[in-house]
């Protein structure tokens, strides 16, 4: 073979790696990614077609309360990752959903890459998020188990300085790429083709992406639905399989 067709056939190798890992990052995601990060849950177990809602990045205000509107409509629960300084803005927010039945996950305290941060200043967001949270739940006593890391980059340091308060880093399996504000039809293909049974789902609620986030999930979760798919929470999604089992 000439270095010119080699040269060729790995590049055509490698533009084909690039599309699956845009277009269908589930399967690496399943199969490859999640077993070599034991510490961090990705997706639940395939013997059940469950999948798990999570939003990043609220409150957000009006956009928020339209996310919990719909969601009580197709009763579908949801885990919101919840930024400590936004609930400055939006105090109210965790009340209402954990009264709809939704469950709080810690998104730390400003939206930047967790993995970036020395172990002082991780912890130091983590706990002043996890109090914000809690002091605006009240009277309701949420249970915050789950933490997501900004920009969905890990490293074996977060796992630990997690676990050491008793969280657990949580990403995903489905991610459509809606913080790159793709076209809506892009997004609600992306979710239908790569949405498998154990699937956390990963949609975002800010300002600008709350409008979007609602029109998604209004087209794709009643399809999902007729799929034979239900959606359950985290916790439910989590829970132990039996030996020899995988996303």
């Amino acid at each position: 073979m000439s270095p010119a067709i080699a040269a060729g056939t790995a590049l055509l190798l490698l533009l084909g790696l690039a599309t699956l890992v845009a277009l269908r990052p589930a399967l690496l995601i399943r199969h490859g990614i999640a077993r070599l990060c034991p510490g961090v849950l990705f997706c639940g177990p395939s013997q059940r077609r469950w999948l798990a809602l999570t939003i990043d990045d609220g409150p957000s205000g009006e956009g928020s309360d339209a996310l919990l509107d719909l969601l009580r409509e197709l009763q579908v629960p949801a885990t919101f990752f919840l930024i400590g300084s936004h609930l400055r803005r939006h105090p109210g927010f965790p009340q209402r959903a954990l009264v709809k039945g939704h469950q709080l996950g810690n998104h730390l305290w400003v939206d930047s890459c967790s993995a970036l941060l020395p172990q002082r200043e991780f912890l130091r967001q983590l706990d002043a998020t996890e109090r914000r949270i809690r002091r605006c739940a009240a009277p309701q006593i949420p249970r915050l188990r789950w933490l997501r890391p900004g920009r969905g980059l890990v490293h074996p340091g977060l796992v630990r300085w997690a676990a050491s308060r008793r969280q657990r880093l949580v990403l995903g399996s489905i991610f459509p790429w809606d913080t790159l504000r793709p076209p809506a039809w892009f997004q609600r293909w992306f979710i239908l083709a790569n949405a498998h049974p154990g699937g956390i789902l990963v949609l975002h609620d800010t300002p600008e992406l709350s409008r979007q986030t609602l029109a998604t999930l209004a087209a794709v979760l009643p399809e999902l639905q007729r799929r034979g798919y239900r959606f359950v929470s985290l916790q439910t999604l989590s829970a132990p399989a039996p030996p020899g089992s995988s996303c």
